[in-house]
This record gives structure tokens, sequence and C-alpha cells, in this order.
């Protein structure tokens, strides 16, 4: 086994059988990095599918509970005088109070896309740097 590498092939391989092969490896790279990330966009739809319907069914829970303790609240608002004007208040502090969740949440969504957009695009600008430090040495090498 003079002069050759481990499988026989010789030290000075044909340009263009390295080019092809440089091409397809890097064919190989980009579907296992394309299945990757649909493996974690897969997981992560399904971790937010699951946490979506958990907030249903406490939202479920907490809509029932809210109804409850409404019907006995104004009763002990007395100080207000008239009813509608307890039930009127009592309205009041609950669209403030779904006003501050909506911004909070919609604030929390903003920073979860924009976290995942730049995990993604981070992972895909070092495969491509790897991919031209990989086609650079191949080139240099033959």
């Amino acid at each position: 086994m003079s002069g050759g590498t481990l499988d026989g092939a010789p030290d000075s391989p044909d340009p263009i059988a390295l080019a092809r092969q440089v091409v397809e490896d890097a064919i190989k790279l980009v579907r296992a990095e394309l299945a990757v990330v649909g493996a974690e966009l897969k997981r992560a739809i399904i971790q937010l599918l699951i946490a979506a319907a958990m907030i249903v069914v406490a939202a479920v829970f907490l809509l029932i509970g809210v109804i409850e303790a409404l019907g006995a609240l104004p009763s002990g608002l007395g100080i207000l005088g008239a009813e509608w004007v307890r039930w009127l208040a009592l309205g009041g502090i609950f669209l403030v109070l779904a006003g501050v969740l909506i911004f909070i949440g919609q604030s929390k969504a903003r920073k979860a896309i924009k976290r995942g957009r730049k995990h993604i695009e981070s992972t895909l600008k070092e495969d491509a740097e790897w991919l031209r430090e990989l086609t650079k040495r191949s080139v240099k090498g033959s």
C-alpha cells in the first residue's frame, strides 16, 4: 500500500471526482441540517400545542371561577350605590386586567419568536461557514 490511502485510492485523485465528492457531501450536510431543523420545529410545535391545551383548560376553569365570583362580588360593593354601578366598576377592572395581560402576552410571544429566529439563523450561518471552509480546503488540496 505504498503511495495510497487506506482504501487503496491514489494520493492525487481526479479533481472532478474530488469536486463531485465535495458537492455530494454538501448535499448530505444540507439534508441533515434540514432534518435537524425539522425535528427541532416539530418538537417546538408539540410543546406549543401542549402548552396551548393547558392554557385553554386553565382558562375554562378560570372562567367558571370568575363567573361564580362575579355573582357574589357586586353585593359586597354596596358603598358604590346602585347595583349597575357596581357591575360597571367590576367590568372596568376586568377590562384593565385583560389589557395588561394581552400586552404582556404579546411581548413574550414576540421575544420568543425573535429568539427562535436568531437561533436558527446562527445555526445556518455556522453551517455555511463550515461548508465554505470545507470547499476551500478541498480546492487547496487539489
